[in-house]
């Protein structure tokens, strides 16, 4: 039927974490630790890194 590719759905969810990461760093939350820093920018970087191995991977809707 239809082919819808997952990197679309990956790459909405990394684009959410990195608005977080952003709003994060530009000390906009409660929180301002340096470390969490440290690790949102890691999800992020983790995020990005799974939708481009899985840009090429496809899931059919019937």
């Amino acid at each position: 039927m239809f082919k819808f590719p997952w990197l679309v759905v990956y790459s909405i969810i990394a684009f959410n974490i990195t608005a977080f990461t952003l709003l994060l760093q530009l000390d906009f939350l409660i929180f301002n630790s340096i470390i969490a820093k440290i690790i949102a920018w890691i999800f992020t970087l983790a995020a990005w890194a799974i939708a481009y191995i899985n840009r090429d991977k496809y899931f059919t809707i019937k």
